[in-house]
């Protein structure tokens, strides 16, 4: 099926969950090899698996939000964001343990 038909497809069915040739899952995994989508069974409403989408969205007003935006304020006035308070610029052994922060979270 050519991209247009599947596009039209898509638009024009009333439940667009259950397509014989629905690709599944949109996540990338990185694997050796290169690029690959994940491809299990989607979430109704969603464009990821159960797993996935759990990793890509933050419910509203849970402690989850609380602590990625607590993370947000806290990056943002390490490297001078928009709310950061003025400093002095950051060290590089801060600089350092920062990215090796990152690095254990991603």
């Amino acid at each position: 099926m050519n991209n247009w038909a599947h596009m039209t497809k898509l638009l024009l069915s009333p439940a667009n969950e259950n397509f014989e040739d629905d690709p599944g899952c949109a996540y990338v995994l990185e694997e050796p090899d290169g690029r690959r989508n994940c491809g299990a069974t989607r979430r109704p409403s969603s464009s990821y698996c159960p797993q996935h989408h759990s990793l890509c969205y933050i419910v509203c007003g849970s402690k989850a939000e609380l602590d990625r935006l607590r993370e947000v304020e806290a990056l943002a006035s390490a490297v001078g964001g928009r709310r950061a308070r003025q400093q002095a610029k950051p060290t590089r052994q801060f600089l350092k343990r920062l990215e090796h922060t990152i690095r254990d979270v991603l």
